[in-house]
């Protein structure tokens, strides 16, 4: 008897193992279903044509190289097509494409209030109150250790003082000694 129920709790147990094998493989063909149906268009899409940047000059036998270029030039990244850098951003103050408030590009970079200007340009500088509060710091410390010095160099002239005293009255005690002896 326990050879046979030994066998029979191993197939059980076998059963069970691919019967939960079965389930994992048909959940990740689920999966994979529902990740594939995302990815793919539609059935029946028509697809629009694509502008090609090469499209926008003429098919003319003149313009092969210039057709060429545009072709095989990067369209992604950083890159200057025809060796012109593009920056897209604008400018606050004149409202152009290219630049951004404050660069030397824009026509209105020398106008308008220079003291306003160096106070616009500090504070949109993340560093500046970084830089400020570190120069208020070390002014600070350098107040502390003046204070400290101050402190110390009182402590010790009165403390001399105090010492001088002590000397001169032990010298004057010694003389009227000296005195006595000699009498």
């Amino acid at each position: 008897m326990g050879k046979h129920e030994g066998e029979r709790t191993k197939r059980r147990r076998s059963e069970a193992d691919s019967s939960e094998r079965e389930k994992v493989e048909e959940c990740v063909q689920k999966i994979k279903h529902v990740e594939s149906f995302y990815e793919k268009p539609p059935p029946g899409l028509i697809k629009e044509l694509e502008e090609k940047p090469e499209d926008c000059i003429p098919d003319i036998p003149g313009n092969e190289m210039a057709r060429n270029f545009l072709a095989h030039a990067p369209s992604k990244g950083l890159w200057m097509p025809l060796g012109k850098e593009v920056k897209v951003m604008q400018c606050w103050r004149c409202k152009q494409y290219g630049h951004r408030t404050g660069d030397r590009e824009c026509p209105y970079f020398a106008t308008g209030n220079t003291h306003l200007e160096h106070f616009r340009v500090a504070h949109e500088d993340p560093m500046y109150d970084i830089l400020k509060n570190q120069k208020r710091r070390q002014k600070e410390m350098r107040v502390e250790q003046l204070k400290q010095l101050l402190a110390e160099a009182t402590t010790d002239s009165e403390s001399s003082e105090v010492s001088s005293r002590k000397r001169k009255h032990k010298h004057k005690k010694g003389k009227k000694r000296k005195k006595k002896r000699k009498h």
